[in-house]
């Protein structure tokens, strides 16, 4: 069964042409989406798709416009400079369930694959890193609105650890953590797990 998605655009951008037919043939139930495709291989290519997304972001601002950018894994440095321009999905082309990946860039956007997740995530935190860890856990009991499930969570992404990571540390499934984050974005009226991490660090040196 097909879902109905409506004012819906999902933007495709790939570094590998072969994998446009591939993606469709998998993501069945986005077939009503407005699904537009990219193909890019030069520094310049790549530069013009990002200024494209920083100007539809703003031009489809009373939609849902969503980026998808399928990269290699190797490629930390692209990742960065996406991020840096506004909000995407960022997938690994050598994803083994690459599929599984697309719908979940989807479901939970924004989002990135677990090979882009340890150094991003590590680079905002080494560069905003508190002097101690154990302050940033105790302001979090100022907050109400958080539950002690989500506190847990907010501290795993504190010291840099992946949804993955935070699942078996809290022996929670991986799909629990992922909705906590969707919440905890919510109420912080933020997008990323980037901007979650930069939150409370400036909360601590504020």
């Amino acid at each position: 069964m097909q879902t109905t998605i409506s004012n819906e655009s999902i933007t495709f951008i790939m570094t590998d042409a072969s994998l446009q037919e591939k993606i469709l043939e998998g993501l069945n139930e986005y077939q009503q989406a407005n699904l537009t495709f990219h193909v890019v291989h030069t520094h310049e290519e790549i530069r013009s798709c990002l200024e494209l997304q920083q100007k539809e972001a703003k031009k489809y601002s009373s939609q849902q416009s969503k980026y998808i950018w399928v990269i290699d894994e190797r490629d930390q440095k692209l990742a960065k400079d996406i991020l840096s321009f506004g909000q995407a999905s960022i997938i690994a082309k050598e994803s083994s369930c690459l599929i599984k990946s697309m719908d979940q860039a989807i479901k939970h956007y924004p989002c990135l694959d677990l090979p882009f997740q340890k150094d991003i995530l590590e680079t905002v935190y080494r560069n905003n890193k508190p002097k101690k860890i154990e302050d940033l856990t105790l302001s979090l009991a100022s907050y109400k609105e958080f539950n002690q499930t989500e506190k847990d969570i907010i501290y795993y992404l504190l010291q840099g650890k992946t949804a993955e990571q935070i699942a078996e540390q809290t022996y929670n499934s991986v799909h629990t953590i992922n909705n906590n984050i969707v919440k905890i974005k919510r109420k912080l009226k933020v997008k990323s797990k980037i901007e979650i991490i930069t939150h409370f660090v400036k909360q601590k040196r504020a």
